[in-house]
């Protein structure tokens, strides 16, 4: 320790660095151990060197151990395939080699691209184009299953730390492949059971046997599989999530805030905005496009001949802009911070004022 004051000399001769006893310190300072003599200072800075030295090689070496894998390696993977296994040697070889990644992202891209061109068709019709790239989907699924397969036999599955779906980005591409498999193998399994009358009836471009639209809608998903090929993004989309909480209390304040003025509109406007122009006697509306009306005060009159104005009306946007209840009310607040609309609802309330004042 830099803080001590007992010193122990040993004698470079001694066998085996055997202290031979602590060192007698004068009153000037000096210590006499065997006729050779050391200052109270020399010793400090000698035990403060060392022990600088002996950190500074800990830490060079700590850093060399952190430094020497990339990606910790399970000295098992699927119970049986050991670090020096010829099989799992070569897997942990292609899935750690860059240009391998370089490929995985090109062929991530691709499909984007082939999801992207894909054209639905309302009454499950199609064309030739998507019939090429539906078949162009299984060379992707055929990859992507590849590289998850090298990666479950390089780093294991699931029990040790630094297995592959131990990582949620790993799970999520384990699912998505997981997910393709299986709708592939129920449509070739329906499409087997129907036999080849099902087979002349099918619609040009649709894949065979069974219409698995819920499962194959996880492709979409796909293009998430950048963010376990690209280290940055990961970081990226860490923080975020990470913000969410924060954010919370930012969404607590602007509801607190679209509570009080549904509040204050319940107070001011409930039940004030179901008054419309009618035709007199009758039910039908005297305007095409039906807007709030004051029958009294300076609000908007209706001048169409043969009509008044009274209630009975469902209110604006089919009776769900208003301030009837708390609800509806909130409804209506949040429809003005988005600002989708505002004006209208500013234009009503404004009638409402006018007919009260």
């Amino acid at each position: 320790s830099e803080n001590t004051n007992v010193f122990i000399y040993v004698r470079e001769g001694d066998e085996g660095g055997e202290k031979k006893g602590d060192a007698e310190w004068t009153e000037d300072g000096m210590a006499d151990n065997g006729g050779v003599k050391m200052t109270r200072t020399d010793t400090l800075h000698s035990t403060t060197s060392s022990t600088g030295t002996q950190r500074k090689k800990s830490h060079h070496n700590k850093k060399v151990v952190q430094g020497s894998d990339k990606v910790q390696r399970a000295p098992r993977a699927l119970y049986c395939l050991k670090l020096n296994n010829p099989i799992r040697r070569a897997a942990l070889s292609i899935v750690e080699w860059k240009p391998f990644d370089i490929f995985i992202l090109i062929a991530i891209f691709a499909n984007c691209i082939a999801l992207g061109v894909s054209k639905p068709f309302p009454e499950e019709d199609s064309n030739s184009t998507n019939h090429d790239l539906e078949q162009v989907e299984y060379v992707f699924l055929i990859i992507f299953t590849i590289e998850t397969f090298l990666k479950i036999l390089a780093y294991g599955l699931v029990m040790h730390p630094s297995s592959y779906i131990r990582n949620g980005w790993n799970l999520l591409d384990f699912v998505i492949v997981i997910v393709g498999l299986f709708s592939v193998v129920l449509e070739t399994m329906t499409h087997k059971a129907t036999g080849e009358a099902a087979s002349t009836h099918h619609v040009p471009g649709k894949p065979g046997g069974l219409d698995v639209k819920a499962l194959r809608a996880f492709r979409v998903l796909r293009p998430l599989r950048l963010v376990s090929g690209v280290p940055s993004l990961q970081i990226v989309l860490n923080s975020i999530m990470k913000a969410m909480l924060p954010l919370l209390h930012i969404a607590l304040l602007v509801l607190f805030v679209i509570i009080i003025y549904a509040i204050i509109g319940l107070e001011l406007f409930i039940g004030r905005m179901h008054k419309s122009c009618y035709y007199i006697g009758t039910d039908n509306y005297a305007e095409d496009d039906p807007v709030p009306c004051a029958f009294a005060g300076h609000g908007r009159q209706c001048v169409v001949n043969g009509s008044e104005c009274r209630g009975k009306w469902a209110g604006p946007n089919g009776g769900i802009t208003n301030f009837d209840n708390f609800f509806f009310a909130m409804l209506t607040v949040f429809q003005c911070i988005t600002m989708e609309g505002w004006t209208d609802v500013l234009y009503w309330v404004r009638i409402i004022l006018y007919s009260t004042g």
